[in-house]
């Protein structure tokens, strides 16, 4: 597709030097060959062959409109057509890996779903119900219980256990505002799992909205977790029951995040921190640090809160009393 093509597409203005693009990158990461989108500033570092965005740059081809993101949605859905409701192909997958028939020993259970691109590991095991869509890899030693699904693109490690009902690769929750009501945004990226993660049951992980939601080697995520688009789990880290992650959060190597704790989007959990069960974090959460409640504060500072608690409607009629 040329830079005038996605200007015709999305009803905008070209300004500068036509040129074509084979694909769609992130703002602070995107190619040569590929194009971005950016609603404010945009990067000096920035590589992308097309811009799109509100104000042209010197020097730059730019396809100018008047909402660059609503814009970019419109883009990706016509770059990543679905097949009944699937993505047929999602962005970053390998088209060249290698041919299934080179892998032997799995089990795949006659009422699973395997589609032909789809990559089984040695000594895998696909069991009841489970569906594993278009360039999925699963890896060697790993187990699909009942009724799990991995969405096309996902890959999952070597040695991963994921329990019934765990849905990988669902749609990012992401929409624009529009007078005629919220408009879905297009999640073209994926989910990949490292290896000896588990994943209990139920739990939900989205794909992130063009590259990759990450859990990390050794991770551990226990039943009904929901993983958010673009979230990215380190290695060893451990999540309860009920746990939520926002969108782009970051989860550091071995932290651990007690049952349905909360973490607002973008906010980042440091390696070894620990989160109590139902805390709420609307804050980065340093290294090493302990938080308790909701908002979440160090743990030093919440057993002072909570032990005055009880006491504050006494303190408050005090303090009333004294102003008269």
């Amino acid at each position: 597709m040329t830079a005038a093509q996605v200007a015709a597409l999305v009803g905008g203005r070209l300004v500068g030097a036509d040129r074509s693009i084979s694909g769609v990158g992130p703002l602070d990461s995107a190619e040569r060959h590929e194009l971005a989108f950016a609603e404010g500033k945009v990067p000096e570092d920035n590589k992308a062959g097309v811009l799109l965005v509100r104000e042209a740059l010197p020097g730059r081809t730019c396809v100018v409109v008047a909402n660059p993101a609503r814009a970019f949605a419109r883009l990706l859905a016509q770059l990543f057509p679905e097949v009944d409701g699937l993505l047929e192909q999602p962005r970053g997958v390998d088209v060249d890996q290698p041919a299934p028939s080179t892998w032997v020993e799995t089990f795949v259970h006659p009422t699973a779903t395997v589609h032909p691109s789809a990559i089984l590991g040695v000594s895998s095991a696909v069991h009841a119900g489970a569906f594993v869509g278009a360039w999925c890899q699963v890896g060697a030693g790993t187990v699909l219980y009942p009724n799990v699904v991995l969405y096309p693109g996902t890959i999952v490690g070597d040695r991963c256990r994921i329990h019934a009902g765990a849905v990988l690769g669902a749609d990012g929750f992401r929409y624009q505002s529009d007078p005629k009501g919220p408009q879905k945004v297009p999640q073209v990226g994926r989910v990949i799992v490292g290896d000896d993660v588990e994943i209990g049951p139920n739990c939900v992980i989205d794909r992130a909205f063009l590259e990759a939601t990450r859990i990390g080697d050794g991770s551990k995520l226990d039943g009904l977790v929901m993983v958010g688009h673009n979230v990215q789990i380190g290695r060893g880290a451990v999540l309860a029951a009920q746990v939520g992650l926002a969108g782009g959060v970051k989860v550091g190597d071995g932290a651990m995040l007690g049952g349905q704790a909360g973490v607002a989007e973008h906010r980042e959990i440091g390696a070894g921190a620990m989160v109590a069960g139902q805390s709420g974090v609307g804050r980065d959460v340093p290294p090493g640090e302990a938080v308790l409640g909701s908002p979440a504060m160090p743990l030093r500072v919440a057993r002072r809160v909570y032990a005055v608690l009880p006491r504050l409607p006494e303190l408050v009629r005090a303090i009333m009393r004294e102003k008269g």
